[in-house]
């Protein structure tokens, strides 16, 4: 049986059940034959030895069982970086990417030299920021030990310098920053049950934004005057539902704007914080 062979035995076994069905295939089939993707399209007519066989139908057999690829194969491509992925985090989606390009264009004004993301989980995000800037002082937390020590293997792995904190948002976080990001659980608890099985196989602390999904997100916004200095950028990412709730919660934010992920939908959100340290001035006068 050839590498052809097995890439439409796989789509035909996977269509109708996964949103793309030959890449997850090819995928699957790069990682079992331990080949790039540009090797796998040379040797397409090479035939492919049986326990190679059996392993990539065990591997289709998982995905159509709803584990998503990024599991079975242990990587997810972000940012162009290969990104080691568990079930104790998260998959990084394409839409999060929207959140690294907001935050770029804020860096790239040249001011900003610290960076702090909430809700690290594989730690993709403030990977890829400190790869892209390595001068920036990039520090990252999250809830889950776990989900931390996927994100300090990542570092390690693509030689980012990346401060990791367990912390519950702001608990264990000390100082303040230049520029704060955040992809937090978003998703409303009711919602969570009809998501996709796959979806639902993932860290549920990392999906459940509580009743409206906008528990975190709330709290974020509450604790942020602390921890941004007076001209520091606040920026989260939401669903394109929630952008308006949200605009709402950061009205003594200046400077609001949203940025739009590939779709065209809203799904970043920024803004200043130079009232809010305004106001903490004010707090801390005798």
């Amino acid at each position: 049986m050839t590498i052809k062979d097995l890439l439409v035995q796989g789509n035909a076994l996977l269509k109708g059940h996964v949103d793309a069905p030959f890449l997850d295939a090819r995928l699957l089939l790069e990682h079992i034959l331990g080949i790039s993707h540009t090797r796998l399209l040379l040797r397409v007519g090479n035939s492919v030895d049986q326990e190679s066989v059996k392993r990539f139908h065990r591997a289709l057999n998982r995905r159509l069982n709803g584990e998503c690829t990024a599991y079975i194969i242990g990587y997810k491509e972000f940012w162009g970086l290969p990104f080691i992925i568990t079930p104790d985090v998260l998959v990084p989606r394409p839409d999060t990417e929207t959140l690294v390009e907001t935050a770029l264009n804020f860096i790239k004004q040249g001011w900003m030299e610290s960076v702090l993301e909430l809700c690290t989980g594989s730690g993709a995000v403030a990977v890829s920021l400190k790869r892209e800037v390595p001068y920036l002082s990039v520090t990252a937390g999250d809830v889950s030990r776990k989900a931390l020590a996927v994100a300090r293997e990542n570092a390690q792995h693509l030689q980012a310098d990346v401060t990791f904190v367990y912390s519950d948002l702001f608990e264990h976080i000390e100082g303040r920053f230049d520029l704060i990001v955040a992809n937090p659980p978003y998703i409303p608890t009711c919602v969570i049950e009809t998501l996709a099985r796959e979806v639902q196989n993932e860290p549920r602390l990392a999906l459940d934004g509580g009743e409206d999904g906008l528990v975190l997100i709330r709290r974020i916004i509450a604790s942020v005057i602390e921890h941004l200095y007076p001209r520091g950028v606040l920026l989260i990412e939401a669903a394109p539902e929630q952008m308006i709730a949200i605009r709402e919660m950061m009205s003594r934010y200046r400077n609001i704007q949203t940025f739009c992920d590939l779709a065209g939908r809203e799904r970043v959100i920024a803004g200043t914080g130079s009232d809010l340290g305004l106001a903490l001035s004010i707090l801390n006068s005798p």
